[in-house]
């Protein structure tokens, strides 16, 4: 029985065969994976970060029974 080639290295996006195309791909995937959990997550946090509201000023009231 043969022995099996061993794998001694593995190049991304190197095929003397064809475009590395492949390989841009999957980082724009992967980028385009990233950036949409960023934000989501930051749109998750904004709220919390944001001040609570100033408290109305409390308008006087007039009684008519005084006048």
């Amino acid at each position: 029985m043969r022995p099996r080639p061993r794998v001694t290295s593995v190049r991304f996006g190197f095929n003397p065969n064809s475009s590395s195309l492949g390989i841009d791909v999957t980082f724009l995937m992967l980028g385009l994976a990233g950036v949409s959990i960023i934000s989501a997550t930051v749109s998750a946090l904004l709220p919390r970060l944001r001040p609570p509201p100033a408290p109305r000023p409390e308008t006087p009231t007039q009684d008519a029974s005084k006048s």
